[in-house]
């Protein structure tokens, strides 16, 4: 009887090691969230754990607010490269290509962005 309950001890101890070190050996998601300025969000992100992005940017002028699906995003987890283009109908209806170019620092991303002739600077942080 000391056997069995000694070898079922083992095992418990056995079992609870390999599913902590399971969970405590995933890094955390460095990009996956809410990114924006003044509680207003401009990405929404997610991160497959590897390289590749998918999402939305949120583009804002004046009262307009429009939506655009992220179609090529990557992420390089070493150097916190980030990069994101696609497709933006602008207020006129002419679709132009947005390009979001940045580094990820913690909480915060920031870097440059072109949509169509526009071009600009960002700093954005998790929400």
């Amino acid at each position: 009887m000391r056997r069995i309950l000694f070898a079922a001890g083992c095992l418990l101890v056995a079992v609870v090691a390999v599913a902590f070190a399971q969970g405590g050996s995933a890094a955390p998601d460095p990009l996956s969230g809410r990114w924006g300025m003044d509680g207003l969000p401009y990405l929404e992100l997610q991160f497959d754990g590897k390289r590749s992005v998918s999402g939305t940017t949120i583009w804002r002028h004046g009262g307009d607010e429009q939506r655009a699906a992220i179609a090529t995003g990557t992420f390089d987890r070493e150097t916190g490269a980030l990069k994101l283009t696609g497709d933006l109908k602008n207020p006129d209806g002419e679709v132009v290509r947005y390009v979001v170019e940045g580094k990820v620092d913690k909480d915060i991303v920031s870097g440059t962005y072109s949509m169509g002739e526009q071009k600009g600077d960002f700093r954005f942080v998790r929400q």
